[in-house]
């Protein structure tokens, strides 16, 4: 996963509610299914050990994640399990179509999560992050990030 996405995510974790928390989850997901699709590409056998590994553990965060006390979570288990076994298949098959499937699959589940998670007005998940301001500064065209420091995160002595 490169390493914008990912500091891409830790911003949008930060911020995030219990819907927003969902679609982190499949966005991290989708990085790590790049993942896999560039070492089909480029043959490099480790890198798709990797990354198969890692959808596979953000698959597996996702069905953690599932109360089965509502019937949804019975239906969306066998799902991820299904997405799971197909990306042990992309080890021995290399077959991209395999992960392309997949994808299908995950896109449309995120985007019925992505429906639901706009009517979630719940509170952010973390109540003493750090604040992150964009704009556009000085630089012509360049986005400038700043971090506003907050002497009083975390923990008090």
């Amino acid at each position: 996963m490169k390493n914008e996405l990912k500091q891409e995510l830790t911003r949008r974790l930060c911020a995030c509610n219990n819907g927003g928390l969902v679609l982190v989850m499949y966005d991290i997901y989708f990085g790590f299914s790049d993942d896999v699709k560039n070492a089909l590409v480029s043959e490099d056998r480790e890198a798709l050990r990797k990354g198969v590994s890692d959808v596979q553990a953000a698959l597996d965060e996702l069905m953690g994640a599932l109360d089965f006390k509502y019937p949804l979570a019975g239906q969306l288990y066998p799902l991820y399990s299904y997405c799971k076994r197909l990306f042990s298949t992309v080890l021995y098959s290399l077959d991209v179509s395999v992960v392309d499937e997949t994808d299908g699959i995950m896109k449309k589940l995120r985007s019925s999560f992505e429906t639901v998670a706009a009517g979630d007005k719940s509170a952010p998940l973390m109540d003493n992050a750090q604040k992150v301001y964009a704009g556009m500064t000085y630089g012509k065209g360049r986005l400038t990030e700043s971090f506003i420091n907050d002497d009083n995160r975390g923990f008090l002595a």
